[in-house]
């Protein structure tokens, strides 16, 4: 836990930070409602005529300018002009705004101040020119009532006092933020280090622990974000529009923010028939998914479908799901927002051209890591041989193949490779006939041995080696009689394929021992001796304390 004094000094600073931050968002969002703001003074054009404006606020349209002398356009402007210094004028009251009649025309006078004057050609709506000056003047009446009751003492200390009462709800809210998104950050972390953020659907772990923990923790950095900058994206003009000098900026962004929810809330009214009809394609997806894992469970049943092996049904499951939910995806797309725009277009073409012309190696191993799970040619934990390499299978994914070799290296090996090469499964045998795995070894020896006792001798030290079995009992073979040796093979049968080189070790230290003990020399094929007047190979350990090399033997005839 920090001390409150550091976390208060830690909270000011990211509140500085954020409010900072989200000042100059809103500066560089607002200034260009601030140029719109004032040009749209005077936007108008020939047809609906040039707005007079009197603080930001439009009062009538002039439709037609005085000839030779000025255009529609310029007269609006020096009405609004006239009008603005009449209404900073504080010695000229509304009841001073009134009409004079002449030949021709009705003038429109402040004070002394002449503001406009109606002619025949300003008429509209089949008025006279008497009665069109009136209801301009009742007009303008209006607009200087408003536009000095926005300036008076009382409405300034309204404005003064809803932004500082906007301010302390902004710091408020700012720290709630910081709190809240604290302590869930601190929640998610001690849920990632406690291993309870495994997202699963049905029985497949789409993220790790780590994986949802980090994602979640960015999403709710970015949700912090998006929070602070919507609430200065809303206090900034609601401040704006409290004084009149900014009002107009103010009243444009939050006139902008309500259009755009408006029209976010009539997009979606108008694509939840979309929605309802994904989540009815959703909830049949899964219903139909469910109902294949049943049939799928049930045809891995011993006692119903023998062709259909038990160690089939995990992955023709995940196979089924992918197929199903695949199908579910191309039926719904047509349904998602912004399906047929060129961007989403694009995006698919771009993706579909990506996946054309670079997985086609992926492509290969996926189909060959298909066709090992149906052909059944090793299982998680069986010792295979693929090629030159052994070891333990600790992994069989859609693309490669794990190996952990009896020298402790993991080797990778991609399916398609697996697919092409012969595999040799030393745990096969036993699982499918109930039988051992025999191991076996090839001796050579002179013919002046007798083949009994070879025999007799290679059975002994298979049968004294741990991890042969003595029932069925270790046999011998004789599988070739070359130039100047017999070449006997052990076979014995082992129950332990996972420490297979250490059998293989101790039974070649068992036959060069008994054979020692023997007195049967293991030569190599190419060694030739002669016997009279040389040592035998036989190491000394074996032979008798009083043996003495013989001697050389010669005839006479």
């Amino acid at each position: 836990m920090r001390p409150s004094g550091v976390w208060f000094s830690v909270t000011y600073r990211r509140l500085w930070a954020y409010l900072l931050m989200g000042v100059t968002v809103c500066f560089l969002a607002i200034v260009p409602y601030a140029a719109m703001a004032q040009q749209s003074d005077l936007a108008g054009n020939r047809v609906d005529g040039f707005p007079v404006v009197l603080d930001g606020n439009e009062v009538f349209r002039v439709r037609q300018g005085i000839p030779g002398i000025a255009s529609a356009e310029e007269r609006a402007r020096l009405i609004t002009r006239r009008l603005e210094q009449v209404a900073a004028d504080p010695a000229i009251t509304p009841d001073m705004i009134r009409v004079e009649d002449k030949d021709n025309a009705s003038v429109v006078i402040a004070g002394e101040t002449i503001l406009m004057t109606v002619r025949e050609g300003d008429r509209t709506n089949n008025l006279t020119h008497q009665a069109a000056a009136k209801k301009a003047a009742e007009l303008i009446q209006a607009a200087v009532i408003q536009y000095r009751h926005d300036r008076s003492a009382r409405q300034i200390i309204q404005g003064i006092v809803l932004a500082i009462l906007s301010t302390i709800i902004l710091i408020i809210f700012l720290i709630l933020v910081q709190r809240l998104s604290s302590r869930l950050l601190i929640r998610i972390r001690a849920a990632r280090q406690a291993d309870r953020l495994n997202f699963r659907i049905q029985d497949f772990q789409v993220l790790s622990s780590n994986a949802s923990g980090y994602l979640l923790s960015g999403l709710l950095s970015l949700l912090r974000l998006a929070l602070i900058l919507g609430a200065f994206y809303v206090y900034v003009p609601f401040l704006l529009s409290q004084f009149p000098a900014t009002r107009a900026i103010g009243q444009s962004v939050l006139s902008d923010i309500a259009n755009r929810i408006n029209q976010a809330a009539i997009a979606v009214v108008h694509y939840l028939p979309n929605l309802i009809i994904i989540l009815i394609i959703g909830f049949i997806t899964d219903y139909v998914i469910r109902f294949a894992e049943l049939v799928i469970s049930e045809l891995g049943r011993d006692d119903v479908y023998p062709w259909f092996y038990p160690e089939w049904v995990e992955p023709t499951k995940r196979l089924a799901t992918f197929l199903l939910v695949a199908i579910a995806l191309i039926i719904a797309a047509p349904f998602l927002p912004g399906f047929d725009s060129p961007a989403f277009q694009g995006i698919s073409l771009f993706l579909g051209a990506l996946f054309t012309l670079g997985s086609s190696s992926a492509v290969a191993n996926a189909i060959a890591g298909i066709i090992l799970i149906y052909t059944r040619a090793f299982r998680i934990g069986d010792i295979i041989r693929i090629g030159e390499t052994s070891g333990k299978v600790i992994e069989k994914s859609l693309f490669v193949t794990r190996l952990f070799t009896f020298k402790h290296e993991v080797i990778t090996i991609p399916n398609a490779s697996v697919l092409n090469n012969n595999v040799l499964n030393f745990n096969a045998a036993p699982r499918l006939t109930d039988s051992y795995l025999v191991l076996y070894t090839k001796v050579t020896l002179g013919y002046d041995l007798p083949w009994r006792k070879v025999h007799d001798v290679l059975i002994q030290a298979a049968l004294a080696t741990p991890g042969i079995v003595a029932e069925p009992q270790p046999f011998v073979l004789q599988t070739a009689l070359n130039d100047f040796n017999v070449s006997y093979e052990i076979n014995a049968f082992t129950d332990r394929p996972d420490i297979l080189p250490i059998v293989y070790s101790e039974l070649h230290q068992n036959i060069q021992d008994y054979c020692n003990q023997a007195g049967i020399e293991i030569l190599s094929p190419t060694y030739t001796s002669l016997r009279d007047g040389n040592h035998t190979t036989i190491p000394a350990d074996y032979l008798p304390e009083d043996y003495t090399a013989p001697g050389f033997h010669i005839q006479s005839q």
